[in-house]
């Protein structure tokens, strides 16, 4: 699966699953979810894998609270969480849409 997939069906996920993604992150990077371990530590079976924490799914949903009414696009979304997850802070553009 890719970032891309996993963000646009992200609705659907559990809040007590991470997403980790292959570096650079865009919505073609390869990508899985997976839960912390009791010590909120990225599982082995994820680690061994190359792949990086990106965000927590219940994190990317609160995010994607700053669009409000405003409708957006599944492109728009995933271009937001990007960002969010490399500069923990929210992009000039989505406050100008």
């Amino acid at each position: 699966m890719n970032l891309g997939q996993l963000l646009t069906g992200i609705v659907a996920l559990s809040d007590e699953e991470c997403i980790f993604a292959r570096k650079p992150w865009n919505s073609t990077s390869e990508a899985i979810v997976a839960k912390l371990t009791e010590d909120f530590r990225v599982p082995a079976s994820v680690s061994t894998t190359g792949l990086e924490y990106f965000l927590e799914v219940s994190v990317c949903q609160e995010v994607l609270e700053v669009f409000g009414d405003k409708p957006a696009t599944n492109e728009e979304k995933q271009r937001l969480l990007i960002f969010y997850a490399e500069n923990d802070a929210y992009p000039e553009w989505v406050y100008n849409r």
